[in-house]
C-alpha cells in the first residue's frame, strides 16, 4: 500500500514547499492552501499521483473564532477538498479559505473532473464562485432561488414559502455535433424530457436529450426533486438523532448507512474499541444483506428496464426474505435506524439466525443461478449491454467513480479491503473486478459481489461472538453509550447513564473527522465537525451517486435513446442519496 500518513506529509511538504499556509497531522495529511496557490498545490498532488477528488464542500464557520483557529484560517468560509490516490490510498485534505466580501476561489475542473457537480453544489448552498468553471450554475435549487441555505445567517426554515421551476437546460454534445443551428431548420434534431416522473429513473430526476434520430447527440441532466436539506437539518439534530436522516439516503440499503455514519460517530468519540464484538458481527451481517438487497432491485429493475421480465420476480423473492429479516432484527424493513451509539438495538434470535441462513444458502444461490443462466448468456441481453455506456478505469477514477461501477472498469478498490473497517479484516472475501467499464461488466460485478456478501455473512454466523450488543456498564461513566435496558431497572449507576444518555446525547470532542465505507453504490463518507455541543456545526456527506451520475450525460452520447435505461440501471443512481 502507499506511504504512512506522517510520510505522506512529510513528502508533501517537500513537494509543494512554498504552496502552503500551515502542515498538520489529523485525522487525515491537512494542508491550508490560499486561493492563489490552489492550483498549482493540485497540479503538484496530481503529478505526485493524487488522480482523484472524492469529495469536494463547503463549510460557514460565521463567527466561531475558535473553529477558525482549529481550520487554520481567518475568513469566515472555507472550501475543503478531499484527494485520494489509488490504488495507494493516500488521502490529503486541502482547505483554501474563503473571504466573505469577495467569495471564490479557482475551479479544479480542468484538472479533475470529478469537482463539477461538487463546485457547483458548493457555490448552490454556499454562495462561494468557483472561477474558471465552464458551467457554473446551481444544481439542488432552482436558478431563481433566493439566498444560500447551507449559510449559517439561512434560518432551516426557510425565509417564505417557494415554489420553483425555472431550469434552463445546457446541453453536452457529442463531440462534431457541437453547432446544431442548421440541423435544427431542417428538422433533424428534436429535444425531449426523460423524467422527472419517468418509469425508467426509479427516482425524481429529469434528463434532457437532444436527438439526431434515435442517437442520443446531447445531454443534461437535473437533479434536486428530492433535495431536501439533510445536511442542513443535520445542523439541527442532536448527534445519534442524525441516524434515522441517514435511512433516507440511499433506501434499498438503509442499514449500510447506518452502520457507516454510527461507526464514523463511534471513533470520534473514541470509543469504536469498547464496543462489543458480538454488536460489531451483527452490524456486518445485516449491511451485508443490505447490500445484497441492494444489488437485487439493481439488477432486477434494470433487467425490466431493458425488456427482461422474469429475473426481476426471482430476484424480488429474495429481497422480500431479505426484508422479513429486519422486520425480525431492528423492527422495520426500509428505513431500519438498526445502530445505536455503542452497539446494536437488537441481538439477533435463533429464529433469525436461521432464516439467514435458509436465505444465503438456499434460495439467493438458486435465484442467482437462475438468473444467471437467464441473463448472463442471453443473446439479446448480451447485445443491449456489452460496448454499452462504456467508462473507462482512467475515465471513472476522474470522475470520483467509486463501488461497483469503479470495479466494473477494471479498478480493484474497495474500502473493505484497502482501508478495513467494521471488522471486515476477519473475513475471507474476493473483490469482485470486470474490465470492459460497461453495462455488461457492472452487472457482472454486482452479481459476484452478492456471492462473496453471503461468504462474508456465513463466516460472520459460524464465528459470532458472546459478549453482548452494547458497551458493557463499567464503561458508562466514561463513554456517552445507553447501557442495556435490563440493566436500567436493576442498577442505579445504569439508571442514571440512561437518563443522562436519553436528555444530553452524546458529545463528540471539539475538532473534525472524516469516515467513509464500502456502501452498496461506492464509498459513502460523513465528515462532522464538532464545536462541542450536543448538535454538529457540520456534517458533510460524500455520496457516492453524486460523483457517479454526473458522468452519466458523457456515458449516453452516441448511443441509441433505447440504450439510456441500461446505463442508467448499471450504474444504480438512488434519488435519495443524490439529492439528500
Amino acid at each position: 500500500m502507499g506511504k504512512t500518513k506522517s510520510e505522506l506529509l512529510e513528502n508533501i511538504k517537500v513537494l509543494c514547499n512554498g504552496l502552503y499556509e500551515d502542515a498538520r497531522l489529523r485525522d487525515m495529511v491537512e494542508f491550508v492552501v490560499k486561493p492563489q496557490n490552489l492550483i498549482m498545490f493540485e497540479t503538484k498532488l496530481k503529478n505526485d499521483g493524487f488522480n482523484m477528488i472524492l469529495d469536494l464542500f463547503g463549510v460557514d464557520f460565521y463567527d466561531n473564532q475558535r473553529l477558525k483557529d482549529y481550520a487554520g484560517v481567518k475568513e469566515r468560509f472555507a472550501v475543503i477538498y478531499h484527494f485520494l490516490k489509488i490504488p495507494q490510498n493516500e488521502r490529503v485534505r486541502v482547505i483554501v479559505p474563503v473571504s466573505e466580501e469577495n467569495p471564490s476561489v479557482p475551479s479544479s475542473v480542468r484538472l479533475f473532473r470529478g469537482a463539477d457537480w461538487f463546485e457547483r453544489e458548493v457555490y448552490d448552498l454556499l454562495g462561494i464562485k468557483f472561477e474558471g468553471h465552464p458551467d457554473l450554475r446551481r444544481i439542488m435549487l432552482p436558478e431563481d432561488f433566493e439566498g444560500h441555505p447551507l449559510r449559517k445567517d439561512f434560518p432551516t426554515k426557510g425565509v417564505k414559502e417557494y415554489v420553483g421551476t425555472k431550469y434552463t437546460p445546457r446541453l453536452v454534445r457529442l463531440p462534431g455535433k457541437e453547432k446544431p443551428q442548421d440541423v435544427f431548420e431542417e428538422g433533424a434534431r428534436m429535444i425531449i424530457n426523460v423524467g422527472p416522473t419517468h418509469p425508467a429513473t426509479h427516482g425524481t430526476f429529469r434528463m434532457i436529450f437532444e436527438l439526431e434520430g434515435e442517437d442520443i447527440v446531447g445531454a443534461d441532466l437535473e437533479i434536486g426533486y428530492l433535495h431536501r436539506g439533510v445536511e442542513k437539518n443535520g445542523e439541527n439534530m442532536r448527534w445519534e438523532d442524525f441516524i434515522p436522516m441517514t435511512d433516507r439516503l440511499n433506501y434499498l440499503s438503509a442499514y449500510l448507512n447506518n452502520m457507516i455514519y454510527t461507526e464514523m460517530l463511534e471513533r470520534f468519540l473514541g470509543i469504536w474499541d469498547d464496543v462489543p464484538q458480538r454488536a460489531k458481527f451483527i452490524r456486518v451481517i445485516l449491511a451485508e444483506l443490505s447490500r445484497i438487497a441492494d444489488h437485487l432491485v439493481s439488477i432486477g429493475t434494470m433487467a425490466v428496464d431493458l425488456g427482461a421480465l422474469t429475473p426481476f420476480w426471482y430476484f424480488f423473492k429474495v429481497r422480500e426474505e431479505i426484508y422479513s429479516v429486519f422486520e425480525w432484527a431492528v423492527g422495520a424493513r426500509l428505513t431500519t435506524s438498526g445502530t445505536s451509539v455503542g452497539g446494536v438495538r437488537r441481538d439477533l434470535d435463533e429464529k433469525t439466525i436461521e432464516k439467514i441462513k435458509w436465505i444465503i444458502d438456499d434460495i439467493l444461490p438458486k435465484a442467482l443461478k437462475d438468473v444467471d443462466s437467464l441473463l448472463t448468456k442471453n443473446r439479446i441481453f448480451i447485445d443491449r449491454t456489452r460496448g454499452i455506456g462504456v467508462i473507462s478505469a482512467q475515465e471513472a477514477i476522474e470522475w470520483g467513480f467509486t463501488g461497483p461501477s469503479l470495479r466494473g472498469s477494471g479498478v480493484a478498490w474497495d474500502i473493505r479491503k484497502v482501508q478495513p473497517y467494521g471488522l471486515y479484516e476477519l473475513f475471507d472475501f474476493e473483490v469482485p473486478v470486470a474490465t470492459e467499464g460497461d453495462v455488461y461488466s457492472r452487472y457482472l460485478v454486482r452479481m459476484e459481489e452478492m456471492v462473496q456478501s453471503a461468504k462474508i455473512i456465513r463466516q460472520a454466523l459460524e464465528n459470532m461472538p458472546q459478549d453482548g450488543i452494547r458497551i458493557k456498564s463499567d464503561k458508562f461513566a466514561s463513554l456517552p453509550s445507553l447501557p442495556d435496558k435490563k440493566l436500567v431497572y436493576t442498577q442505579i449507576e445504569a439508571l442514571i447513564h440512561h437518563f443522562k444518555g436519553i436528555v444530553e446525547g452524546v458529545v463528540p470532542p471539539f475538532g473534525w473527522f472524516y469516515f467513509g465505507g464500502e456502501a452498496a453504490n461506492g464509498e459513502l463518507g460523513f465528515f462532522a465537525i464538532s464545536d462541542g455541543k450536543r448538535t454538529p456545526w457540520r456534517i458533510r456527506i460524500r455520496p457516492p451517486c453524486f460523483a457517479i451520475y454526473q458522468a452519466f450525460r458523457y456515458m449516453v452520447l452516441g448511443h441509441k435513446l433505447a440504450d439510456f435505461v441500461g446505463i442508467l440501471g448499471s450504474i444504480n443512481i438512488v434519488a435519495g442519496e443524490l439529492d439528500r
